[in-house]
């Protein structure tokens, strides 16, 4: 198969009609198109095209070969701007994966901007736990991930970085307006509302209360943040939240803050990319413009050291 170069120039000869035309368009001497031809046309045994007083036209047997050698060359040339495109951000699409906490109290808002700033790119979130959003970077289902911590796996796959501290309160409704503090001994003592297993938020809330001796199970279990929160407020129990969820709450008195000792610590959000992938242009785009310096992302961190 002959040279991809020689084909190209071999429809620019024909778009332009001109060896002398095609050899300015493509900034090159008219003694190496003609080369170019020769070669070509030694390649493929055949004769391509004939001389005019006008400049040069197809033989039966170009004329041929350039109905299939066009499409080739319009396709690569259709990929080689798509690109240029994604590089400017003019199209494309970024794939994310965040939990519900992630994307409220993080991402959204950058999102937001991003998208009034390039409407023509397309952001696809992946709506998923912290264990699911490792999973689906590490098989090049997104292309980054924000996560809360802990997270427990082979972190040889991935790059963080801490983006945001957050906490986790004790919150009970109006059934439980009597209780202002609490020792984490106690927690036991009272009906117990926590997410589903399998969150990095409910390993993290089960760590504490096995530091604390307080062998807590849950009366219910559910899928969403949100959910806890009503169920709290219509006195069904205790539980706990990230304090960002409920602020509203907190200051109209529906609920309120236990006091809790100890106090759970702070914890991270984490930006997290594939540690042997590279970035795409788009999605490093979208982290520079949170602000989040791409090469300053911390290789293999580990949350539990």
């Amino acid at each position: 198969m002959a040279n991809y170069e020689l084909y190209k120039i071999f429809c620019k000869i024909v778009e332009c009609k001109s060896i002398s035309k095609a050899a300015e368009k493509l900034y090159v001497s008219q003694p190496a198109i003609s080369l170019a031809v020769k070669q070509l046309e030694s390649s493929l045994n055949v004769k391509l095209f004939f001389r005019t007083q006008r400049g040069v036209n197809l033989t039966t047997e170009g004329k041929l070969l350039y109905e299939y050698v066009k499409q080739g060359c319009n396709i690569i040339r259709a990929g080689e701007e798509k690109l240029k495109e994604l590089d400017t951000l003019e199209a494309g699409e970024i794939s994310v994966g965040a939990s519900d906490m992630t994307l409220r109290f993080f991402l959204l808002p950058f999102i937001e901007k991003f998208r009034r700033d390039f409407p023509s790119l397309k952001i696809k979130i992946t709506n998923s736990t912290t264990p699911e959003t490792l999973q689906h970077l590490k098989e090049g289902q997104i292309d980054f991930g924000v996560i809360s911590e802990p997270f427990d796996m082979d972190n040889s796959n991935f790059n963080f970085k801490p983006v945001k501290a957050v906490r986790d309160i004790l919150i009970a409704g109006a059934s439980f307006k009597h209780i202002t503090e609490l020792h984490a001994k106690n927690l036991p003592e009272f009906p117990f509302i926590m997410l589903e297993r399998g969150t990095s938020t409910r390993v993290y809330i089960e760590k504490y209360l096995k530091e604390n001796n307080a062998p807590v199970t849950p009366e219910i279990e559910l899928a969403t943040s949100d959910l806890i929160i009503e169920f709290i407020k219509r006195g069904m129990g205790v539980g706990f939240i990230l304090e960002d969820f409920v602020i509203n709450e907190l200051e109209n008195g529906t609920l309120h803050k236990i006091k809790l000792t100890p106090e759970l610590k702070p914890r991270q959000f984490y930006i997290v990319t594939h540690a042997k992938l590279p970035i795409t242009s788009a999605a490093k785009r979208l982290l520079e413009f949170n602000d989040i310096d791409v090469s300053d992302i911390i290789y293999n961190y580990n949350v539990f050291e």
